[in-house]
């Protein structure tokens, strides 16, 4: 995250804490996209993943008082909201459904429905294999790759919302960029690669 994005954050966040109701909307509409992408892929359950997030926030709400300050608050959403995820699929009763380990979740990325570049077949071919080559990857892999590339959170932020050292984040992001390019050496240049995997995340 830039300096400028961080005072924003910062800014707003601030603003939050001191009771801004504009504030906490901002805050809510402009997160609640990732936070609930990110919980999806930990579960099928639409409205599982809408009632923690709503329980999220509702939280956030009675407890302002006492919160911390922050410069990024998607990052400081994506802690809570991991805990929270966890906590509920570890009840008996969604290990039952989603058969949810939290020693070795499972992280899912799924196709859409629609075709993301409309007629392009050699676009939407190149896609779906990407697609492929994401979900070869080991669980942590993925989802240190989903945080990475489509929410935006740096090596360090990464680390701290897995519970893992910053050097195993960088680790498994650089072992995981050298497994999905192996998978590409022979079809698409580096320059293009870049570009197809930077639009894969953006339409997740």
């Amino acid at each position: 995250m830039k300096l400028k994005e961080r005072n924003s954050d910062s800014r707003i966040w601030q603003s939050f804490l001191g009771g801004s109701k504009s504030a906490f909307q901002e805050i809510y509409f402009d997160h609640y996209r990732f936070l609930y992408n990110y919980c999806r892929k930990y579960t099928s359950d639409s409205a599982l993943v809408e009632d923690i997030i709503q329980d999220l926030f509702v939280t956030l709400l009675v407890k302002r008082g006492s919160l911390s300050q922050t410069d990024n608050i998607r990052f400081y959403l994506f802690c809570s909201i991991r805990r929270k995820l966890f906590k509920t699929l570890n009840t008996k009763q969604y290990k039952v459904t989603d058969l949810f380990d939290s020693n070795n979740p499972k992280f899912l990325f799924e196709e859409s429905v629609e075709p993301a570049y409309g007629d392009d077949e050699e676009q939407n071919r190149l896609r779906r294999k990407l697609l492929a080559s994401v979900n070869r990857l080991g669980e942590r892999q993925k989802e240190i790759v989903y945080l990475k590339y489509q929410s935006g959170l740096n090596s360090k932020e990464i680390a701290e919302v897995l519970g893992v050292s910053h050097q195993t984040v960088r680790n498994t992001l650089c072992n995981s960029l050298i497994k999905i390019r192996k998978d590409f050496e022979d079809e698409i240049p580096k320059g293009r690669m870049v570009v197809l995997f930077s639009s894969f995340f953006n339409e997740l």
